[in-house]
């Protein structure tokens, strides 16, 4: 996963990819709460933003896809104000395998076998 990437890049990323985690949770109980508040989504938004940026710099291509398919469901329910279950399940499946993400990354371990799945569950709900 991470073959041939400077280990304090590697390690900066990991520390980047457990605050990402910290905001998406929170981001994610407060959206619970109140669907229609453009705040969350755009919290929710902003840190997949940051994962599909970041994580091709260590080689992790599969979880920049995951970002980038969770960015753009989260915006199309941003948008709507009032997101469809699709979405809100996609955006709670994303956020739910991150710590999988981040202990492979810890751990020299293999991508989270489910990551395929929920990248594909998000493109589906974003449309």
């Amino acid at each position: 996963m991470t073959a041939g990437v400077d280990p304090e890049m590697r390690e900066v990323f990991i520390a980047e990819l457990a605050e990402i985690i910290q905001n998406v949770d929170k981001a994610l109980v407060a959206w619970r709460t109140d669907y229609a508040n453009p705040t969350y989504t755009r919290a929710l938004t902003r840190a997949f933003h940051t994962l599909k940026g970041s994580a091709p710099v260590v080689g992790a291509t599969l979880l920049a896809e995951l970002g980038l398919a969770a960015e753009q469901t989260a915006k199309r329910a941003g948008r709507k104000r009032n997101p469809d279950m699709t979405q809100i399940e996609a955006i709670e499946a994303a956020v739910a395998l991150l710590p999988q993400w981040l202990r492979a990354m810890q751990n020299n371990l293999p991508a989270p076998e489910s990551t395929r799945n929920v990248i594909s569950a998000l493109k589906r709900s974003a449309n």
